[in-house]
This record gives structure tokens, sequence and C-alpha cells, in this order.
């Protein structure tokens, strides 16, 4: 299809590696990212949300920020314990010079010679940090996208091209589901050797979840965690926008976790141009999104078969056109009495912005021997009654609506399909997400969570995305320093 504005795909052997050496300032050490926490502003700004010192009973020793900042050492190194230990004498002394950096002398001033304890810290995170929580989150998610807009992510006046969009420009999420702190899934036992009741701790907030897809699901048992984020070309250039927990256990919830989080994130970015996930997204998710103006970027759902369109009569011709493989095809009949459904040619993805929803439309030119027809198709949206229709010309008499005739277009009929070489680039982004999720797993000690309880969890998956952000601001603020001593030299 020469004339195809996706292009046709390519096979599995000719498509180019994207794999590329790491260099010398993308790799990071863990001091190195110790530090990034140390100098992480937003940390002194959620300490500043927390509960002031109660005036009666016990004082606390130990400044909030202190608890916050632990709270992102323990995902950088591995676990509770050892992030403590990291905060040895020279260690403690960075902590208090980086406290007078950001938060004055009056602050470095009341902290104890000595850093807290694993005791300490778990008291502060039960009794000061998750109760907060909700607050901490808001205040992440504000401060991540304005990060996102700092190092150069969703540029509004950038150039937007509906079918060859940047990375910059694209969201991309998913959820994964950590293991659970322990085995166990009943509090007592019975051994059958000695007939005594064994106590286990067990997880209050551990469920089982499906993953892999639908075709090859397993059952997890943890507690499911998704992820939004966004980066540019580049390792350590991520920025994690959103962290949401994932209550269900069904593939819709996920969905519906993730449609929520996009269509927030969207409004705050008026760069974004699309989101790109994988196939836990059918068609009212992609409708969805898609009447906010987002590209929709994910694979077609197995279960989707081949579905009659329309008949078009063109005077002495006809052409019978099907959805299949997220995209119009033509019904073509064979000498044998069988017949095949051929791609129709797409010229143009179009967009068209209204006051409360967008529109999506495949521009098509039919190939024919008489003369080749343009014709256009709504795609990416299923129209309602509540919906502006068209009317038939004939009778003037309105048409009816997707939803009236049984007709599921955004699940029929991709913006972009899947059978491309325009999905075969842009899909692939989709890897950015398993690389959260591959840290993620490495910041728990035995790839296990390190927390019980939902709230706890909260605040250590809140303290991972807040490390990860913290390399990413220092790794972006070291390369431009470098770029422009580059410059001026």
């Amino acid at each position: 299809m020469p004339d195809d504005v996706f292009g046709d795909p390519l096979p599995q052997e000719l498509r180019p590696s994207r794999k590329r050496q790491l260099s010398d300032w993308e790799q990071r050490t863990q001091p190195q990212r110790i530090a990034d926490c140390l100098d992480e502003t937003l940390i002194y700004e959620m300490a500043e949300l927390l509960p002031a010192p109660a005036s009666r009973g016990c004082p606390r020793q130990y400044p909030a920020v202190v608890y916050v900042l632990l709270a992102a050492l323990m995902t950088v190194t591995g676990s509770k314990r050892s992030a403590v230990g990291t905060l040895d004498t020279r260690q403690w002394r960075a902590v208090r010079a980086s406290i007078r950096r950001n938060a004055g002398r009056t602050a470095a001033a009341l902290l104890p010679v000595t850093p807290p304890s694993r005791g300490q810290y778990l008291y502060a995170e039960e009794k000061l940090l998750a109760p907060s929580i909700e607050l901490l989150q808001d205040l992440f998610e504000q401060q991540a996208v304005q990060q996102a807009l700092h190092q150069g992510l969703f540029p509004e006046d950038a150039t937007r091209n509906w079918v060859r969009p940047e990375r910059r420009q694209l969201l991309v999420g998913d959820a994964t589901v950590p293991k659970a702190p322990s085995k166990a899934e009943h509090a007592f036992t019975l051994d059958t050797t000695t007939g005594e009741m064994r106590r286990h701790r067990v997880d209050p907030a551990a469920r089982l979840y499906y993953e892999n897809g639908e075709k090859e699901k397993r059952l997890a048992r943890g507690t499911k965690w998704f992820f939004a984020s966004a980066r540019d070309d580049g390792y350590w250039q991520r920025v994690i926008l959103a962290v949401r927990h994932v209550a269900g256990g069904d593939y819709e919830d996920e969905a519906a976790v993730a449609v929520r989080s996009f269509s927030q994130l969207s409004r705050q970015l008026p760069g974004c141009m699309g989101v790109i996930y994988d196939g836990a997204f059918r068609g009212v998710h992609r409708d969805a999104l898609a009447r906010l103006g987002l590209l929709v970027i994910n694979k077609q759902h197995g279960s989707v078969k081949p579905r009659a369109y329309e008949l078009l009569r063109f005077g002495r011709c006809r052409h019978d056109l099907w959805c299949d493989q997220g995209r119009i095809a033509e019904r073509v009949l064979l000498d044998d009495g069988t017949s095949i459904l051929i791609p129709v040619p797409v010229t143009r993805l179009e967009h068209r912005q209204g006051l409360t929803k967008s529109r999506w439309y495949h521009l098509l030119l039919i190939p024919c021997r008489h003369d080749a027809h343009p014709y256009r198709v709504q795609v990416g949206i299923t129209t309602t009654p509540g919906d502006r229709t068209a009317t038939d010309p004939a009778t003037g008499r309105r048409l009816k609506s997707d939803s009236e005739r049984d007709f599921h277009r955004a699940e029929h009929l991709q913006q972009i399909p899947e059978s491309t070489l325009t999905h075969q680039r842009l899909y692939p982004y989709r890897s950015n997400s398993e690389s959260v999720h591959s840290q993620f797993d490495r910041s728990m000690w035995n790839n296990r969570m390190i927390s019980y309880g939902l709230e706890r969890q909260k605040v250590f998956a809140l303290g991972f995305a807040v490390a990860q952000n913290a390399t990413s601001r220092r790794v972006f603020l070291e390369r431009s320093r470098a770029l422009q001593a580059g410059v001026t030299t």
C-alpha cells in the first residue's frame, strides 16, 4: 500500500535494533543516587505538609524531613535497615549540610548527633507519613508535572504530527504486582507433625491478581501499582508522573485507574499527544481518551473478529467494506468462491477538536478500476445518541448512532492500526513502563514488598517515585551544564 500514511509493517528480521551502550554520564551508583535524594527540594516541601510536633507527649527527636528522606532512601538501598545503616558519620554530615542548604540553619541545628534508628522510622511511618499520604501524593504529582515540562517533555510549541509523534509527546503506563512481604495467606496454620497452631504475619493488603494478559495469564499475590511516566531519549531521564494503587483484581479495574490518571495528566500537560498501553485497554477505554483529543496506541484485542461495516455504491461499482485488524478493509471475492479482506489505504489521520470532545477520522482512498474513491470514516470513538450524528441526504432523517445499532466503533477501528509501520515504531516505547517495574522490583529486599499494610506500602511506592525523579532531575541538570560548557568552549 504505497499511498498509506501509516506504512507497511516490517518483518522481524528487518526491524532496527533500539539497544545502545550506556554512556558514562548515564550510569548512576548508589552513593550518587543517595546524593540525588539529599538535594531533592521536593522532599523538603513534603516535610512542610506533615503535622507539626505535638505540644504534649513524647517530643519528636528528628524533624519530619529526615523521615521523608528515609522513605526515599530505602528504595535506593533496598530495605529500611540498610537505609538507616547508610547514614554513617560521613553521610549524616551530608544530611546536615543538605538540610542547612534547603531548610535553613535552624532546622539543621535541631538534628541530633546520631541518625534515627529503624524503630524510630517505623513509628514515624505509621504515625506521621502514612496518615498524610494523600497530601504527599498530590504534591508529588503537581511537582512531577512541572519537572517534566522543565526537562523538555510535552513541549506545547512543538510540531504535532499525529502519525509521527515524538517519544517526549507520549505518556506511557502499566501496572505491576510486586510480591507480598510474606508468603503466608492465613494468620494461623496447623502443624501436622506436632499438632500445634503456628502463627504467621499476613499482609492485610495482599490479594490475588492476574498478570501477563488474558492468553497467558498467571496469578500473582501482592498489591497492584499503576505507574504513568514519560521520557525523552536517554537513560535516567524518565519522569514518573503518577502512582496509583489498583484495588480490583480484574483488567478492567487496572484500565479504569489508568484512564482516570491519563485524563487528569492530559489536562495538565497541554503538549501531550497520546498514551501507550498494553492489551488491558479495550474500546471503551480508547473511546474515553480519544474524546479528550489523545491518541491511544495499543494492541488490538484477540477476541475482536472482522465485522461488516458498509456497502458503498459509486455508479457502476460497489465496494464491500469491513472492519479488520483495527482498520477498514475491502472484501474481495476470489475465483474459487472464497473472499479475502484487503486493507484500504489511509491517506490521512484527521483530528477535529470540538468544544467538549474530539473526533478522529481516517481519510480513505478506495482503489477502483474506474477511479479511486475518497471516503471519510470516523475512528476511535463509539458515538451515542447524545453525540452529534449525521443525517441521510436522501431522506433527511437522523442516522442511528453506533450504540443504537450495536456497533462498538472504538473496539473495531483504531486511530493507529496495529499492523502498520507507525504502530511498530511507537508501541515499543511501552517498554519504558517495564523498565519502571524492573526498577521497582529491584528497590525491594528479595524482590518482595518491604512494608505491611496498604498505607505503608503507599509510602514506599511514593518514596520510590520521588527517588527516581530526583535522579532524573540531577542527570538532566548535569547534562544541561555539560552541553552549555561545550557550547561556550
